[in-house]
């Protein structure tokens, strides 16, 4: 199972993240990812096992530099 991880700021200091629902297959994920980066939206995909995979920053520490520039 996979969905869209979504990231965006609306004018706060902390950014907005907002999980999508359950695809069944990597690749549905992949594809609504793809739509909304097209619009702009920092995405990635995580698996039901907690996994990031690709998206706008592949950078695997971006969890916790977001998670610590929301603390600052």
């Amino acid at each position: 199972m996979y969905r869209v991880v979504t990231k965006y700021r609306n004018g706060t200091e902390r950014p907005i993240v907002e999980r999508g629902p359950w695809h069944a297959s990597h690749k549905t994920a992949d594809y609504w990812a793809d739509l909304l980066r097209g619009q702009g939206y920092d995405t990635s995909v995580e698996s039901d096992n907690g996994l990031l995979h690709g998206g706008g920053r592949d950078d695997d520490h971006s969890a916790l530099a977001d998670a610590l520039s929301s603390m600052a």
